[in-house]
């Protein structure tokens, strides 16, 4: 195989691996935010676990509740979270 080749090959190889993790990195937040929804969801009348459970779980909750502290800004356009998560300078 030839080096030009072989360097084409590596280049897309790195960018579909780059763009697997970005999207595994935003299936994972997504992932958080809904079961930030399923335990507090009480908290805007969503069904939800009993309360000894959402109890419980909340000091293992601090990163899913910043989330949706963050995301509270963004909620009223879904445009605005697509502009936010470029790089503009």
């Amino acid at each position: 195989m030839s080096p030009s080749l072989r360097k084409l090959l590596t280049l897309l190889s790195d960018m579909h691996r780059n763009q697997a993790v970005d999207l595994l990195e935003w299936e994972l937040t997504e992932l958080r935010q809904v079961f930030a929804l399923l335990v507090a969801g009480q908290a805007i009348g969503l069904p939800a676990p009993p309360a000894e459970v959402t109890l419980s779980l909340l000091p293992e909750m601090e990163e899913e509740l910043q989330l949706l502290i963050n995301h509270l800004g963004t909620a009223q356009s879904p445009l605005s979270q697509l502009y936010s998560s470029l790089p503009v300078d």
